[in-house]
């Protein structure tokens, strides 16, 4: 059937679907399983064993694997003690590869999870009931409810609307919002374009409301592939990933290098002892071991273990991240455009004064008069919208202070037309009927209303109006205009030169609790905030005031003085404007590309269809508030359920210290395998013996590795991150105050390990291998807890992390296991007695104040700075 040229009653009999009631249940499932999910693109994410084998499939796994079945052969056939030693290898080795994969795999759930978040959901109508779905649900024959700044998820014929308007740019490449009408039946072969009576999948509605029948879904619809519906589950490409991998590549070779210089000394040392094939093996296999041991496998991973931990994290704070690449630009923020209404207020907005043409009324003290109620009604009965915090204010003091309930204005006003709110005059109106005639009623910004009201006292009414505003409040203007007839398609032009002024109402909406705390966090963080609002100048610069916004240095700007000004000027005086009041969509998008003009990273707050643009030319879009519209969602980066304005200071605090917790863990396994790297060829050459064996490296390294860098990913963010300057978050991997300190640990840690191996030679090498084991083990121990934190790790939340605790705990317990105790017999080493036990403690533990100093000359040079 061709859909656009069918009238609707054919098309509902074609999909088997009653208009009132919609699909059954039993139906919708069956078709879904037909049709498959309304899903245009699907990327398969690997699974545990994809992620398993990728890990076995290093050339340096896979030649230890081949050199140790090879050596346990060799010395099967010489009948050499110690042949289960290769096996063991084999066993860590694969054991290693399951928790990396098993990590790797749960931080791909994470990540897909993000996606799924953010998938559309619309409203159908279903057994007669409406009901919110995941549009991926979506099949043909469901009848589905739009309005505007609702994405379209699927094709569907349009059956009946209201001042229904569609934005098709995705298809048509045209901006100009695209008039739909229900009525329509176009010829067979029409222009996507001029189909009147369908909407398509990926538009979005800009006005209006509509109910549509679905009639095509996932692949079978207009915007096939290059549909945007789904582009809100942006790629995750992964901040400093570039240099984790060229980190990755400087170290490979360096092991490789140290690797061929391990084997060359060891079979010099050992050339006359035993079977010439038999050493060689167990060369090569102490060669390929300590390249496993020392390769940090976890670093190319560490960022997405951080992010993915760290998005879960946001997550459990209502805050969705949809592109991991965008916490970069988060972390460098230096500015902030808030809304004011419900982010940095708390949109909870209460009637405090209601001026009615001759006096100034506070309703919570003074009854109301006649003439006073009837501007609270009339203001209540001009409404449209339902979540606005405006309009609940008005009714609910109807009720409160006037005992007129929402449904007997309904009964006494009833609501013939609608005319939406308008950005560009800033009013909205209804046509009622009063005493059997028809009228108009408007309801907007008093400047935008007044000058249309005849015979008025504008100067005063102006006056009361910037007396409301200077005390914070927000003012709304009521006013009414008589009709000769009900229109059809009523329109402001119609009534706005007959208009009669009613009255002024004043609204207070307060700032939330821990605002002015935020701003002054914020300010201390080098982040300026700045007051966008669609109020009054003079309650912007009130409010702004009392949180600390508005300061003695920094001016407020409205919307209609900003037209004033030109782009080039405008860039160059942005910096002095705090507040900008009375702004369109246009200066939005004007205030972004001045301030990134200057090189600023901007992060603006939005919920609506008009700030869609906004938030796509900001360097961060964050869409807030649970009633947010589908298009100011998609068009965003963060999207944030509540629009509490700590949320927002909570997701810069955490991408701040995300990148702090890739960094810890970068340092922490480089310092501690190049430890492992550089104790080896040292002990060989200055003992003739490798200080440890092949497999008592490679259950230091699963040991060691794996749990701490993936704890240290789990660490919150500090406090200390909210003191710095933008963009120190998310600076470069390394400077050269911190290589040097990564260089003095790592050195440090070999240098205690070899101190303690010369010590336990003094009895045998199998205590000196012991020794040598427990130190390098614990002293990694110790080290994770040193990159805890920037500052002091004797602090009171040492012990915070408990996933920390319980892998460093579990670590002790295994290394405690194999050195005193006769379990470490099977990896070649012994028991140790009490004094050995102790110094291998104290040695371990010198890694801590070492640290500590390290830690205190980076402070000082910093402050120095």
């Amino acid at each position: 059937m061709i859909w656009h040229s069918t009238e609707i009653s054919e098309v509902l009999k074609e999909l088997e679907v009653e208009e009132k009631k919609g699909l059954a249940n039993g139906v919708a499932e069956q078709r879904l399983e037909k049709y498959g999910e309304n899903i245009v693109s699907h990327t398969e994410k690997p699974t545990f064993w994809d992620r398993l084998f990728a890990q076995l499939k290093s050339k340096i796994v896979i030649l230890l694997i081949v050199l140790a079945l090879l050596s346990f052969a060799v010395s099967l056939i010489y009948r050499v003690s110690g042949a289960y030693a290769s096996l063991l290898i084999v066993a860590i080795v694969l054991v290693n590869a399951v928790v990396s994969a098993y990590n790797l795999h749960k931080c791909d759930n994470a990540l897909d999870d993000m996606k799924n978040v953010t998938n559309p959901t619309v409203t159908v109508l279903r057994e007669g009931a409406k009901r919110v779905v995941n549009s991926a649900l979506l099949v043909p024959g469901d009848i589905i409810l739009l309005e505007e700044g609702n994405y379209i998820p699927a094709d569907a014929r349009v059956i009946e609307c209201s001042e229904f308007r569609c934005n098709e740019s995705v298809l048509t490449g045209d901006e100009i919002p695209v008039e739909k009408n229900s009525n329509a039946v176009s010829r067979d072969i029409t222009s996507l374009e001029d189909r009147e009576n369908m909407v398509f999948s990926g538009t979005s509605v800009v006005h209006g409301t509509a109910k549509a029948v679905v009639v095509a879904t996932g692949l079978s619809t207009e915007v096939g592939r290059t549909s945007s519906i789904f582009r809100q589950t942006g790629k995750q490409t992964l901040p400093l990933q570039p240099e984790l991998d060229g980190v990755g590549k400087l170290v490979n070779i360096v092991i490789l290098i140290v690797c061929v210089l391990v084997f060359v000394i060891g079979m010099i040392e050992n050339f006359s002892n035993g079977n010439f094939a038999d050493m060689t093996l167990k060369m090569l296999v102490n060669a390929a071991a300590l390249g496993v041991a020392a390769i940090p496998e976890g670093l190319p991973a560490i960022a997405t273990v951080v992010i993915a931990v760290g998005v879960q994290r946001l997550l459990q704070e209502n805050i969705l991240v949809k592109d991991a690449d965008v916490l970069e630009k988060l972390a460098a923020t230096n500015i902030i455009c808030a809304d004011k209404t419900g982010v940095l207020t708390r949109n909870k907005m209460v009637l405090s004064k209601i001026y009615d043409g001759d006096r100034v009324t506070d309703p919570e003290t003074e009854e109301l008069s006649q003439k006073t109620a009837l501007v609270l009604r009339l203001a209540a009965a001009c409404s449209t919208l339902r979540n606005d915090s405006t309009e609940d204010a008005i009714k609910n003091a109807c009720l409160t202070y006037h005992s007129f309930s929402e449904k007997e204005i309904e009964e006494h006003f009833p609501k013939l037309n609608v005319i939406p709110f308008d950005l560009e005059k800033k009013m909205m109106g209804v046509i009622t009927m009063i005493h059997d005639k028809p009228y108009a009623i408007v309801k907007g910004a008093p400047e935008n209303v007044i000058p249309h009201c005849r015979d008025c006292k504008a100067e005063e009414i102006i006056k009361i109006n910037n007396t409301f505003a200077e005390d914070a409040l927000r003012t709304i203007c009521i006013a009414l205009a008589p009709l000769e007839a009900i229109p059809a398609n009523p329109s402001f032009t119609d009534f706005e030169d007959s208009l009669t002024f009613v009255g002024l109402l004043g609204l207070n909406d307060p700032p939330r609790e821990t605002v002015v705390e935020n701003i002054a966090a914020l300010k201390q963080a080098g982040i300026r905030t700045v007051m966008i609002t669609g109020d009054h100048l003079l309650t912007a610069a009130a409010v702004a005031r009392r949180i600390g916004i508005l300061t003695d240095d920094a001016k407020a700007i409205s919307g209609e003085e900003l037209a004033d000004i030109t782009d080039a000027e405008l860039a160059e005086t942005i910096t002095e404007y705090a507040v900008f009041a009375r702004v369109s969509p246009t200066d939005k998008l004007r205030i972004i590309k001045a301030w990134k003009a200057l090189g600023a990273t901007v992060t603006i707050t939005g919920d609506g269809m008009q700030d869609a643009d906004a938030l796509s030319a900001a360097d961060v879009g964050c869409a807030v508030g649970r009633f947010g519209t589908d298009v100011a969602k998609g068009n965003a980066d963060i999207v944030i359920s509540h629009n509490r304005f700590d949320h927002i200071v909570c997701a810069l605090k955490e991408s701040r210290g995300l990148f702090d917790n890739i960094k810890k863990s970068v340092y922490y396994l480089l310092s501690c395998n190049l430890a492992e790297l550089i104790t080896v060829p040292i002990g060989m050459l200055l003992f003739a013996v490798s200080p440890l064996a092949a497999v008592q490296l490679l259950w230091i390294n699963l040991l060691t590795d794996a749990a701490p860098s993936i704890a240290l990913s789990m660490e919150k963010a500090e406090n200390s991150v909210m003191k710095r300057k933008p963009g120190a978050a998310a600076n470069h991997l390394f400077d050269v105050g911190t290589f040097a300190a990564v260089l003095i640990q790592c050195l440090f840690i070999a240098a205690m390990t070899l101190t303690a191996f010369a010590v336990g030679r003094k009895s045998d090498v199998a205590v000196a291998m012991t020794m040598a084991f427990g130190v390098l083990g614990l002293s990694e121990i110790f080290h994770c807890y040193n990159h805890k934190t920037g500052g002091s790790v004797i602090n009171k939340a040492l012990f915070s992390n408990r996933f920390m605790n319980f892998s460093a705990a579990a670590t002790i317990v295994i290394l405690l296991l194999f050195i005193l105790t006769p379990v470490g017999k099977v990896f070649g080493l012994t028991s140790l007695d009490f004094g050995q036990f102790a110094l291998c403690v104290l040695l371990a533990f010198l890694i801590v104040p070492v640290s500590e100093i390290l830690k205190l000359l980076k402070r000082l040079t910093e402050k120095a700075e």
